[in-house]
């Protein structure tokens, strides 16, 4: 089945907001089995909706429109649609009461047209807003779909995904199962995983293959339709063990939960601490492990070095060290990574230095990163990096890179071009 995605919105328009809930809703109607044809921005114009929406049906079954649920002026979506269909609006009562309850117990003042909020086409199926006031509803001719989610970002995922997903498996698809698993990968590029898993990807086949970038990583979704949840998880498995295959040496995970998270949870089950001395970091990594949950039970401290003098005053490497091999190498990094398992008597320290850029650093180009891990009762190592020459990007490339070799460690597996300290 084909679908178009609307967002009204003359904010998108003019660029005071991003349409995130394009790409989100992309992906989760593909992997149920739905082609996206198009996915449109147009302004709070009633004119504009309906000759839109008049196009979309001459190209689509499922029309979802996001935005203009909400009570102000120019939030005309349900008005135009009801008009289009000639259906009438109804008062949802439920919602209704949501809406006077809020207002009555909250300091903020109930806007004039809020009943809008809670109105929603006659026959139509009322979606739940679970984290807001306006009512979202899918609505079915003969010949097409209509699915009317709210703007904010907030509220259209948590209404997608606890009430309009099932609704669309249960109306719309042919199979009334479909699970998904997703698998994540690190230290590859899009296009690298594009060229390892190119004969996989499909957003035909069943299972549907898809790949996402997150951040620094990668996810690849699976999503299979099948007529129970055995035959599903077994199309699930097959096309794991392939992914698996072809980039098993990137998977870092399974699931939500990204690499810190992931390195979180495997701290706090073998009860482990975790320090870092950072150079071109400036404190990202210990940051991004004091943001994480429960983050006293695996940290107690850390210590930023950027320059070479707080690398000998603070932290203790010796100025023999700095100056014959300079901070931009596998000797400085053993030293800083040990120094800070001691100084903060944890089990694991790892150690961040190197060139970020733009400039070069003791002949090294931007990009170049050594990274420690100095762990109880085992030998010292470090391993060089390669990134690229944007900045930013080298530091987050860095911190993700400093959790995989933490990962790496407590679940035992092989380092590559790892280099240890000489005795």
């Amino acid at each position: 089945m084909k679908a178009i995605i609307i967002a009204v919105s003359s904010a998108l328009l003019e660029g005071a907001a991003t349409n995130t809930n394009a790409a989100f809703l992309a992906r989760e109607l593909t992997a149920l089995g739905f082609e996206i044809t198009e996915s449109v921005m147009i302004h709070d114009d009633e004119a504009k909706l309906l000759q839109v929406v008049k196009e979309a049906q001459a190209q689509a079954e499922l029309i979802v429109l996001v935005g203009g649920l909400g009570p102000d002026d120019d939030d005309i979506v349900k008005t135009t649609i009801a008009k289009h269909l000639d259906q009438d609006l109804v008062l949802d009562e439920e919602t209704q009461n949501r809406i006077m309850t809020y207002h009555k117990n909250s300091s903020l003042i109930m806007p004039k047209n809020n009943q809008l909020q809670a109105l929603t086409l006659l026959d139509s199926i009322p979606l739940v807003n679970v984290t807001g006031l306006a009512l979202g509803m899918f609505y079915q001719t003969d010949t097409h779909n209509y699915l009317l989610l709210p703007g904010p970002a907030d509220e259209l995922e948590p209404m997608f995904t606890e009430n309009t997903r099932p609704l669309l498996i249960e109306k719309l698809t042919d199979k009334p199962c479909i699970s998904s698993r997703i698998i994540r990968l690190y230290g590859l590029t899009m296009a690298q995983a594009h060229q390892d898993l190119g004969e996989l990807i499909t957003t035909v086949d069943n299972p549907i293959i898809q790949l996402y970038p997150s951040d620094v990583e990668i996810e690849v979704q699976l999503t299979a339709r099948a007529d129970s949840q055995e035959a599903c998880h077994q199309l699930i498995a097959k096309a794991e063990k392939q992914v698996e295959d072809q980039v098993g040496d990137y998977i870092i995970g399974y699931g939500t939960d990204n690499l810190p998270n992931i390195v979180r949870q495997l701290l706090k089950e073998n009860e482990l601490k975790l320090t870092a001395a950072e150079s071109l970091t400036g404190g990202a990594f210990l940051s991004e492990v004091s943001s994480l949950f429960e983050a006293g039970l695996i940290l107690d401290g850390g210590i930023v070095t950027y320059s070479e003098a707080t690398k000998h005053v603070a932290l203790g490497v010796t100025k023999k060290t700095i100056e014959t091999y300079g901070v931009v190498s596998a000797e400085c990094a053993f030293e800083m990574a040990e120094k800070a398992l001691k100084l903060f008597n944890a089990d694991i320290a790892v150690s961040l230095s190197g060139v970020a850029g733009p400039s070069s650093l003791e002949g090294e180009i931007p990009g170049t990163v050594w990274l420690g891990i100095a762990v109880k009762n085992q030998e010292t190592f470090a391993r060089k990096y390669h990134f690229g020459y944007k900045r930013n990007l080298n530091r987050r490339h860095s911190v993700w890179s400093a959790f995989d070799l933490v990962r790496k460690v407590i679940l035992k597996e092989e380092v590559e071009d790892r280099v240890y300290k000489s005795k």
